[in-house]
């Protein structure tokens, strides 16, 4: 993926997916000197500053919709499965992996276009529980960015419009609980991806001055058995 070097807004990783991770990693083997910190915010920080109306609001579920040309979904359904045959994956593959990960609060749908290409349709929540506490978060990819594929449609379960306006508003609301991550080299960074959302300044050094890795996982569960050890 390339994600250039403009900012990067704050998100979830892989939230536009029925599958994010729940915990993510990062490692920096070589730090910018300037510019590029990575950003993050406290999605249960952001939930408890926002106003009884966008709590009512994003109360209800999301629904993000984009589209997804054939090798970019044949890849992910072959990556999320375990196959190797990314371009044997068919729309029956598709389906079945559509179905078995749909949820109480996760639903999803596609439209198939005639150059093999989907609409993809994912109705998700916007505030979730994170992973170790049970806490609500206002964690999602509303203000994140769109890198390889067409930039996705938000709309609320009711019909209404994520527009431009309510963007700002939650863009300004979510900076006051934002921090930099002034990288040095040898840093490790581990979110819970289901409450801490990320985001990164504008890269200002030659892309060979700045190697930044991420890792993901799944299978984190509420209530963790915590060790003194």
């Amino acid at each position: 993926m390339d994600a250039g070097t403009h900012a990067i807004g704050l998100h979830i990783e892989n939230g536009n997916t029925p599958m994010p991770p729940d915990v993510i990693a990062f490692f920096s083997e070589l730090s910018a000197k300037k510019g590029s910190q990575t950003t993050i915010c406290d999605g249960h920080a952001v939930y408890q500053a926002l106003s009884p109306e966008l709590k009512a609001t994003f109360s209800q579920p999301m629904r993000i919709s984009r589209y997804l040309p054939q090798a970019i979904w044949q890849n992910y359904v072959a990556t999320a499965t375990g196959r190797a045959d990314a371009d044997q994956i068919s729309l029956d593959d598709l389906e079945t992996f559509i179905t078995a990960t749909t949820s109480k609060t996760l639903t999803h749908h596609v439209e198939p276009q005639t150059d093999g290409g989907v609409r993809y349709v994912l109705q998700i929540p916007a505030i979730r529980e994170d992973n170790v506490s049970g806490q609500l978060a206002f964690a999602n990819t509303l203000l994140g960015p769109s890198f390889n594929y067409e930039k996705p449609e938000f709309t609320l379960a009711n019909g209404q419009h994520v527009d431009d306006a309510l963007l700002d508003e939650l863009t300004q609301l979510c900076e006051k609980y934002t921090q930099d991550i002034a990288w040095q080299n040898g840093d490790v960074v581990i979110l819970d991806n289901k409450r801490i959302m990320h985001g990164r300044r504008q890269i200002d050094v030659p892309l060979t001055e700045r190697k930044l890795y991420i890792a993901m996982g799944l299978g984190i569960r509420h209530g963790m058995n915590h060790s003194n050890d």
